[in-house]
Order: C-alpha cells, then structure tokens, then sequence
C-alpha cells in the first residue's frame, strides 16, 4: 500500500456527493408558468413537484401533482393527489443514479442522500 492515502481508496469525505430532496411551488420557477397555472387551477390549487439537490443544483426533478397552497393545508396525498407517486419516481431515478438514503426529517420528502464520487 506505499504510495497509495485516503483519498487513493476513496474513503475521503470529500469525494462523497451529498443530495437533497426538496418540494417546489412549479410555476415558482418562471411568472409565465404562474399566471398560467393560477389560471387553469381548479379551486385554488397549485401544482408542486419534487427536486433532488445537490450544491444548489438542481439534478432531479419529479412530474408535477396538484395540492392546496402551501401553508392552508398539510400537503398529503389526500389533498394532493400523485404526491407518493411523484416521489416513488423520484426516489428511483436518484437510486439508479447510486444515491443512498441517508436521513429522513418529518416530511415525506424531507430526503437526503450521499453518492460516493469516482
């Protein structure tokens, strides 16, 4: 093993990727999207999505679902309806990437995860 440190075996921690699982408002991103989305909403609704980051980049993004405004009513599958479908796709498009699940917060998308990088 002469010649060879812990960055050599890959056991430095800076070689580990670290992600985070978010949820967006989707027309959050762009005004058009908003206007559109608060015009074709039924009852107020909004559309949401999940968002896998990693240093402030957004790797992942999931289909979108509708759900009341944030804050008015907890955000669950009975009152967003597509919510657990939205983050199963999620969550499987990120593991077949090599990401580990390594805490979970409250939230049901309150994910993190860590990739080993090569």
């Amino acid at each position: 093993m002469t010649g060879m440190n812990k960055d050599d075996m890959g056991e430095n921690p800076a070689n580990t990727e670290q992600l985070r699982v978010e949820l967006e408002d989707a027309a959050s991103r762009k005004w058009w999207a908003r206007i559109l989305y608060t015009l074709g909403s039924q009852y107020g609704s909004t559309q949401f999505r999940f968002v896998g980051k990693a240093d402030g980049r957004r790797l992942y993004v999931s289909d979108t679902f509708p759900g009341p405004p944030l804050n008015r009513t907890p955000l669950e599958e009975q009152w967003a309806p597509g919510l657990q479908a939205s983050l199963r796709q999620l969550c499987r498009e990120i593991a077949r990437d090599g990401w580990s699940e390594t805490g979970h917060g409250t939230q049901p998308w309150d994910l993190s995860f860590t990739r080993t990088g090569g």
